[in-house]
């Protein structure tokens, strides 16, 4: 095995359907795939439309369990607990969908700085249907000691009958204390529901065997070389009974999907173990594509890159180097958002602070204030460093403005100069234009709906030669 060299060459090799004029230090959001993984998707495509009465009657099954097997044993984790779902937020509707819920009684626990989607199916179910919950304030920074610290609070008055955390939050980007907290839930009696969308070719999955917490849901498109859509649904053996596809489809009366209560023949363990296969392989005719490049994404991992340890070792490096430089660009102020006990930064991601002085500070406050006058400046400033091919994603928390950086394996640390430069002097360029009561027409001309087809301008979208992920 030959592992080529990280960094832009790499990208030039291996990443051939990517913009080469952009600077790309937003994989965390949608994630990158290599070329010869959409490659195998394309034939997956082709194997599909060519014949699909005979592709989709005695081929998607076995290719469903191949997958899954490939992946298991990739993360180490028992095939018989995993199924595949489009992305985490369908995870996480998978699980919250799939409990009975006794709205009367039970309530769900989660934290403020958990993903927006995920947060709403929970208040769609409040809305709908009465189910209560409660949520737990966390301001960044925080010591894992803190964090545990205000789950417990509430965990120990036995009021929960689910929580619902992350492993690591979107934004502000920053990993939580998940192995402890799943062990503070299952001492007070409380399942626990772990949104791990940016987990997978982030942090190892073993802990889910040892562990053993209720559910855990992540993204395998952001960060395991995986096509989009595609994700990874955990549930604990004990849960198989219970857990529903979404849709409801054909397998929700079958007693192929139904567990024996008290398995007591090798015929009934095999029955068993096979609920979540037979629950989730088949719900309704879909696109397989990017569930069937699972096994070529693991191979580009493992013969392309060298494995999980060469990615994160190019990831650590780079990111240290990365968080050096944007401080540097930022200016005078800026910080790391970082606890003491350095337990807050995952090797992809990395948030920094963008002080602007005092002279936006009245900018700033209504930007802190006002949720929907947020949106219309950073619709000016997506559009802005994204003509300027340099996007990066940032918000407010805790009274600071925070910049997310995604490190990969194609980045190298200029990648980071540039954009954090292109980024702050953006902003400045903005809230200029709102001291000087502007920035409205500079919103209109952005509005969605006036983009002119501004995503399609890509010469690279007409590249079509295949790749070998070998």
């Amino acid at each position: 095995m030959v592992v080529a060299a990280f960094g832009h060459k790499f990208k030039e090799q291996h990443y051939t359907l990517l913009d080469p004029n952009v600077i790309l230090l937003n994989h965390g959001s949608f994630g990158t795939t290599p070329t010869c993984v959409i490659d195998k998707q394309n034939e997956v495509a082709r194997r599909h439309e060519w014949y699909p009465d005979y592709f989709e009657t005695f081929e998607v099954e076995e290719l469903y369990r191949e997958q899954i097997q490939a992946l298991s044993d990739y993360i180490e984790v028992d095939s018989r607990n995993l199924a595949l779902v489009t992305n985490a937020t369908t995870g996480v509707n998978t699980v919250i969908r799939s409990i009975p819920w006794n709205f009367s009684e039970d309530k769900i626990l989660f934290h403020s700085t958990a993903y927006e989607a995920c947060k709403n199916t929970i208040k769609f179910m409040s809305d709908y249907y009465g189910l209560q919950y409660d949520v737990i304030e966390l301001s960044y920074p925080l010591e894992d000691s803190e964090v545990l610290s205000k789950f417990e609070e509430k965990l120990s008055t036995n009021e929960y009958r689910l929580c619902m955390f992350d492993m690591i939050s979107s934004m502000p980007g920053v990993k939580l204390p998940y192995e402890d907290l799943i062990k503070i839930c299952q001492n007070y009696n409380t399942m626990s529901l772990l949104d791990g969308a940016h987990a997978a070719g982030q942090v190892s999955l073993k802990f889910l065997d040892d562990l053993q917490p209720d559910f855990m849901t992540t993204n395998l498109h952001k960060w395991l070389s995986v096509p989009k859509a595609c994700a990874l649904l955990y549930v604990n053996k004990k849960h198989h009974g219970i857990i529903q596809t979404l849709p409801i489809s054909w397998n929700y009366s079958s007693e192929s999907c139904k567990p024996i209560a008290q398995p007591k023949t090798d015929e009934d363990r095999k029955h068993n173990d096979s609920v979540m296969h037979n629950k989730f392989w088949f719900i309704g005719t879909c696109s397989y594509s990017q569930y069937f490049c699972i096994s070529e994404a693991i191979k580009f991992r493992n013969q392309v890159c060298g494995g999980e340890e060469c990615i994160r070792s190019y990831q650590k490096k780079l990111q240290k180097e990365a968080i050096s430089a944007v401080i540097k660009e930022f200016g005078p102020g800026s910080v790391l958002l970082q606890n003491e006990g350095k337990s807050l930064v995952p090797e992809g991601l990395f948030n920094v602070s963008l002080p602007l002085g005092e002279k936006y500070k009245e900018i700033e406050e209504k930007l802190n204030k006002d949720f929907n006058y947020f949106k219309r400046v950073k619709a000016v400033c997506s559009r802005l460093t994204m003509e300027r091919k340099a996007y990066v994603p940032f918000y407010y928390h805790n009274r600071k403005l925070w910049v997310r950086f995604s490190v990969q394996i194609f980045n190298e640390l200029e990648d980071y100069v540039i954009g954090a430069r292109i980024f702050k002097d953006s902003m400045l360029e903005i809230y200029d234009k709102e001291l000087q009561g502007s920035v409205n027409k500079a919103v209109e001309a952005v509005l969605p709906e006036k983009l002119d087809g501004f995503h399609l301008k890509s010469s690279r979208l007409s590249n079509t030669g295949r790749q070998d992920c070998s």
